[in-house]
């Protein structure tokens, strides 16, 4: 029997050096994927001050959802050809340029505000994108760049651990980088939320900054340069697969049918069929090039195996229910609830510390009922906690988050090794990096899609529900308005409760169809500590000597099922004796000091689970948080609390027939060189402005038609202007010159007759923007000039940061804009 088999070996040799260079590198590889996996979850708890600061209504949260998608974008293009390129340049090389790509990045994240306001990216119109929040546009490209350089440290991070360690502690290895990696995206909502109660949001990208100036020093002293391999990287393919990617998300997202014709009256598309289309002619591009190419970035062939196919469908359902959990319950927490953003991060971290928990009971049940059942069995708990989710009163208290968190956490934990496991036992060993590899990557793109299409879902059904509140009559008094705004907010809150409930429960529904794929999973159980496969005389692989195997595994996963997909069948392995053996191996544990090793370490990883368990406890069950005004008025808490007075955003939206008449009375009419003026919103935050010049010169008097249109923005002084793109008289385009001139004598025109009107009404309330929008629930469709606004606080009336849109139609009288 001995002699029938033989062992896997890696084909590549681990490098010379001491022990202590190889717990550096190990070390130094950790603490770079640890930061990089945080970065993924940070933002969630800081989504609600992000989207304050760059003025990211409620209405356009979608947008603020970008945040998120573009770093997983960013992640899942550079995972898998990272660890290739990598190969070839030399892992110290390729190690220090993703963490400078990663720091890079984080510095343009914290100054993403500075650059919204520095620079216009009004040209960006031209492409039907929403430039109304410049800040907003340079931080999703700063992600992008931040996550490139995050996703390329995880498949250099675990080819380093594979240069120094040999087969035997390879997958001991392995398992510390996958336990710092999920241990980042645990602590990363709960760092965030701290940081940003604490200095703001920017600073949880600034301090990453001299983290990675450490890690570099550190990295270039103790990582070798490594040796470089003289073959190719698939460009072509990595190309097509983030475009395609690309494509999907935002043919899935709500902001992507702004990029084609939308007809006039017609109802809000939810998806770009255009770019859905592209997305699919560029896989199936994709798969051409795969099929054919030497190196592909996706061996396709993989696919063929269905316990691998079936892992590779579950990760995806899965990173679609998590990142819905990740988002939606710190927004529903400071939305639905109005709690800070500390108790987000607290209330999030009772998922995220259970799924280590979960993570190292899945891999024990794997080896006791298969990996088959244990996925199923994990999906069956998330979609309970989801389901608990959904039924979460809008008075909601702590020890029902609690129970609903807990068992979600625990259930995506549980997956976690059924899924690695399969990944790895269904493909050949020279294969088990790519599975892994591409099983992650899935996940995170079930992740990206599922947000971007849930988002979009969400957003339209909140819009919907908002949109039913009938608006404040234009007479309205002081009184009217106050009750008015007092059940606006009630309302908008109770909207926000139902989007979450059924957001909740779409997520349940995904669980559920992932237990089908789920049955397809490994169904042998795990039981031998080593690879065996059958010695044949089969040429070996002429690319096998310079292959690393690289897995993805989580911590608690560490050991390999010795079987093989249907095409490897093997007969049975006998037992292995744990008493002895010609292997010197059994017995006195004590008298190896390899087994000893793998004790203290296994030991130290047990330690860091209960650690986050214990965190998680902590949290659940020791921490209160304070009454809330919202949950004081529940029945369990009688006593009642008189809300915090607090500034009020309004959103102050005119039609055409309604701007027209303001600029009339202030300009037209004093002037009386101007008559049949209007003045027309478009999209993209643009107006067009016409009217008829009165001249009077030598005693001839002519009437010249003149129109304009032009980009509305905001100075420093807080007075409207209005940069005018083109000017047209008598029917005629007058050039460049003749429209910034008479840009200049409109925005003169503007200080000195509308804006102190404007300014006069305005006293005490600070103008935050000037835009367009249609989307306004009292807006009917219709496009608006919406001017943001923060107004003094009303006692009695508690702080509402949501917008509050007040809508005018037809001729108004300035003096009467704004109720005080």
């Amino acid at each position: 029997m001995t002699s029938s088999f033989k062992k896997i070996t890696t084909p590549t040799q681990p490098q010379a050096g001491g022990k202590g260079v190889a717990l550096g590198a190990l070390t130094i590889a950790c603490i770079g994927v640890f930061f990089t996996a945080m970065d993924q979850t940070v933002v969630v708890t800081a989504l609600p001050p992000i989207a304050n600061d760059l003025n990211i209504g409620v209405t356009k949260l979608d947008h603020a959802a970008w945040i998120i998608s573009a770093y997983l974008l960013g992640f899942v293009i550079a995972m898998p050809l990272m660890g290739r390129v990598s190969d070839i340049y030399g892992r110290r090389r390729i190690f220090l340029l993703c963490l400078s790509i990663f720091g890079i990045g984080s510095i343009l994240c914290g100054l993403a505000p500075v650059f919204g306001q520095m620079w216009d990216l009004g040209f960006l119109n031209a492409f039907n994108i929403d430039t109304s929040s410049p800040g907003l546009i340079w931080l999703i490209a700063a992600r992008f760049i931040q996550a490139v350089g995050g996703g390329a440290v995880v498949p250099v991070a675990m080819a380093i651990a594979g240069d120094f360690y040999g087969e035997q502690r390879r997958a001991l290895a392995l398992g510390v980088i996958g336990a710092a990696t999920e241990a980042g995206g645990v602590i990363g909502p709960l760092y965030g939320a701290v940081i940003v109660q604490q200095f703001g949001w920017q600073y949880i990208f600034y301090l990453n900054v001299p983290i990675v100036i450490g890690l570099m020093i550190t990295a270039w002293r103790l990582i070798p340069s490594g040796s470089r391999l003289r073959e190719g990287i698939d460009w072509v393919g990595t190309v097509l697969l983030g475009l395609a990617l690309t494509c999907l998300s935002l043919g899935l997202a709500q902001q992507g049918t702004d990029l084609g014709p939308t007809p006039a009256n017609a109802p809000a598309p939810q998806n770009n069929p255009i770019a859905i289309g592209l997305a699919i002619v560029l896989l199936l591009a994709f798969v051409l090039v795969e099929r054919k190419v030497r190196w592909p970035v996706v061996d396709l062939s993989l696919f063929k195996r269905l316990p691998f196919g079936a892992a590779s469908l579950v990760s995806l359902f899965v990173g679609a229910a998590l990142i819905i959990a990740m988002a939606d319950i710190p927004i529903f927490v400071d939305t639905v609830l109005q709690r800070p953003v500390l108790d987000s991060g607290l209330a999030l971290l009772r998922l995220t510390a259970m799924i280590p928990l979960g993570a190292l009971v899945g891999g024990w049940l794997c080896g006791r009922i298969t990996c088959r059942f244990t996925g199923v069995l994990g999906l069956l708990f998330t979609a309970t906690g989801f389901y608990l989710m959904s039924r979460w009163p809008i008075h909601v208290d702590w020890n029902q988050i609690t129970i609903s968190t807990v068992t979600t956490g625990f259930g995506f934990g549980l997956v976690i090794a059924p899924i690695g496991t399969t990944a790895i036992n269904a493909v050949r060993a020279r294969q088990a990096g790519m599975s892994s590899a591409i099983v992650t990557s899935l996940r995170m793109v079930g992740m990206m899609l599922g947000l971007a299409a849930l988002t979009s879902w969400a957003l339209a059904y909140f819009k919907q529900l908002v949109s039913t509140y009938p608006s404040l009559p234009l007479t309205a008094t002081t009184a009217q308005f106050a009750d008015w705004s007092r059940g606006y907010a009630a309302h908008i809150i109770q909207s926000a409760h139902t989007v979450y409930g059924a957001v909740f429960f779409t997520a349940m529904a995904l669980c559920l169809i992932a237990t089908i794929p789920a049955l397809f999973l490994w169904g042998r159980k795990a039981a031998v500590v080593e690879q065996l496969v059958p010695d044949s005389n089969a040429a070996p692989d002429p690319h096998e000597a310079d292959t690393v195997v690289v897995t993805v595994v989580a911590a608690a996963d560490v050991s390999i099922d010795p079987a093989l997909p249907a095409e490897l069948a093997q007969p049975p392995l006998p037992p292995i004796n744990g008493n002895g053996g010609n292997g010197g191996n059994g017995g006195n544990i004590g008298r190896n000091p390899r087994k000893r090793r793998h004790l203290i370490i296994a030991a130290a990883s047990l330690i860091l689970v209960v650690l986050l368990v214990v965190a998680g406890v902590f949290a659940a069950f020791l921490w209160q948080a304070p009454a809330s005004p919202l949950t004081s008025a529940h029945p369990m808490n009688p006593a009642t609390a008189t809300p915090v007075s607090g500034p009020r955003m309004i959103q102050l939206a005119l039609d055409q027939t309604a701007l027209t008449s303001i600029f009339v009375s202030q300009m037209g009419m004093k002037q009386g060189a101007l008559t049949d003026m209007k003045v027309m919103p478009i999209p993209g935050d643009g107006v067009i402005m016409s009217l008829n010049l009165h001249i009077d010169a030598n005693g001839i008097h002519r009437v010249m038609p003149v129109e304009m249109d032009g980009v509305l923005g905001i100075d420093k002084q807080q007075n409207i202007q209005i940069h005018v793109l083109h000017l047209r008289r008598d029917g005629i385009d007058a050039g460049p010159a003749a429209a910034a001139s008479m840009g200049k004598a409109v925005n003169e025109l503007l200080i000195s007759s509308l804006m102190p009107a404007l300014h006069g009404q305005f006293k005490g309330v600070k103008l935050i923007s000037a835009h367009t929008n249609k989307s306004i629930g009292c807006a009917n469709g219709t496009e608006m000039f919406v001017l943001l606004i923060q107004a003094p606080p009303i006692q009695g009336i508690a702080a509402q940061p949501t917008p509050v849109p007040f809508c005018f139609k037809g001729p108004i009288d300035l003096n009467k804009l704004l109720p005080h």
